[in-house]
Order: structure tokens, then sequence, then C-alpha cells
């Protein structure tokens, strides 16, 4: 009986345990985001449905905490807001509140009013992550304003953190970390990050980055800013995706196969959003829709 109970357990435990870590990437303090992950995690522990998978996000918690993310969000929803009126009404007082509110935004980050949170304190966080092998990543996600230099095909990454994030620095971090040669997918959570020339193509701008994973998603035209209702709705829809991905990729006997995830995709509840991906290596455009 004690045999008997001892195997099943092992069945339970290996059709489970499949769910690796999460890797977020916080260009621009993406606080309702990683609360959406955090919670689905959470969920996903608490209904048995998978083993604890940890949430690693850069910059950590230590290097900015979710009272010093609200802080700085709160600062740099003001300075917005100011550099909107500057527009509306130049000549004011604005530029120097602006300049002066830019001095306690920098001192709440860094510590130091004259000193920035850049790409350079950033990397390092990110490859001493990657360079831990106790971390086994199978979902990657990176959220920040997006931008591209339509002359080339190249792309690059910003937000209320720092800017300057490129594919280049990307694939030559993510590509080549052991902790990521398991990612199955890929989730870009900014504007038109699967625009066809920057994701149809194979080893070009986005799709370049993490290559073998099943999913490679982002967005074919401007997506929703981080506090949207419909952003944090089809991020719930992604997380589900995800384990859809991981059962497939897992678990033989699940049932699962690329056509009932890719028919999943396609069931997303964009509201008025142009989705864009990468599936089984193939680019889809959800609705059909051409950006430059």
């Amino acid at each position: 009986m004690k045999v008997f109970i001892f195997i099943l357990f092992l069945v339970l435990f290996c059709q489970h345990a499949f769910a690796g870590d999460v890797l977020f990437l916080d260009i621009n303090n993406a606080i309702p985001e990683i609360q959406i992950v955090k919670e689905y995690l959470d969920k996903t522990k608490k209904t048995n449905n998978g083993p604890e998978s940890r949430l690693v996000i850069v910059p950590s918690l230590e290097t900015y905490s979710m009272d010093k993310r609200q802080r700085i969000q709160e600062l740099t929803a003001i300075m917005n807001g100011m550099k909107e009126k500057n527009i509306l009404k130049p000549g004011g007082d604005f530029p120097r509140q602006i300049f002066n509110l830019g001095k306690v935004i920098r001192w709440v980050k860094t510590g130091d009013q004259n000193k920035d949170y850049s790409l350079n304190d950033f990397l390092p966080e990110l490859e001493d992550v990657l360079n831990n092998d106790s971390y086994d990543f199978d979902r990657v996600f990176i959220s920040g304003h997006h931008g591209s230099d339509y002359g080339s095909m190249s792309a690059f990454l910003g937000g209320e953190f720092f800017n300057g994030l490129t594919v280049d620095t990307l694939k030559k971090l993510l590509n080549n970390s052991p902790t990521t040669k398991n990612v199955n997918s890929l989730i870009l959570l900014g504007c038109k990050t699967a625009i066809n020339k920057l994701m149809e193509r194979e080893g070009i701008a986005w799709a370049a980055i993490l290559p073998d994973s099943l999913l490679q998603f982002g967005f074919n035209e401007t997506s929703p800013v981080k506090t949207d209702e419909l952003n944090l709705a089809i991020l719930r829809e992604l997380l589900e995706i995800q384990t859809l991905i991981a059962r497939y990729k897992n678990d033989q006997d699940s049932g699962i196969n690329p056509d009932t995830i890719l028919k999943r995709i396609l069931k997303i509840k964009r509201g008025n959003r142009f989705l864009g991906f990468r599936f089984n290596n193939k680019y889809y455009q959800y609705p059909k829709h051409f950006v430059e």
C-alpha cells in the first residue's frame, strides 16, 4: 500500500512539475502588471496546478520596493502633467517646477538628486540574475515604452526607470544564458513590439529574442497603458495561455497541441487593440493590420 501511495505521489508530482520561474524586466515601473503576474502565481500555487514558481523582477524589490515604486509613479505622473501644461501654456513657471521635481525623482531613485537610475545600473543586476543557475525560467515578460528606428530593424525600450534598452543588448544576454534555455514564451508589453517588420521575419528585431520560444507576443499598434484594465485583462489571458504552453511542452498526456493553443490565443479579448505574435515559428496579426 505504501509503495502504491509513493508511486501515485510521483505520478501526481510529475504531472505538475513543469512550471518554471518567471523573469519580469520592469523598465516602465509596471506595478499593476507585476501584481497581476504575482496574483496568478499565488493562485496557481493555492489550487495546486503546479509547483511554486519564483517571480524574479529586475530591477528587484530590494532595489525598488513596491512603496518606492509607487512613489516614483506618483511623482512621474505629476511631472508628466506639468509637461503637458507647459506645452499648452509655454512661458510660465513650469520649466522650473519640472527641473526641481526631476531632482526629487532622482533622489528617490538613487539617493542623489544629480544621479538618475540608468541602463548601466540595470544591466549588472540582470546579468547577476541570468548567471544564477538556481533559476530556470520558462516565461519572460518585458514591460516598457517601445520605439524603433524606422530606418533600420532595431528597436529599443524605455520607461519610468530608464531608457535605452536595445534588442541587441537583450539578444546578447537572454539568448546566451543557461537560465533562459527553457523559455517557451516571451511577452512584450509595449507599443508596436509586434509590427511586421520587427517580428515577422526570423532572426530580425524582437523575433531574434529567445527565438526558440513557442510564443513571442506583442502589439501591432499602440498598446494599452500599464494601468488600463484592458491591458491587465489581456495579461491575465496570456498567463493562462502560458500554462497551456507549459502543459503541452511537458505533459504528453495533456491532450493539448499547437492548434489548441493557437485557437486560445486568437480568442484573447483584445478590445480595440491590434495584437501581433509569432507562434510555432509563424507570424500572425490579430486582426490583420499594417503599421509602419
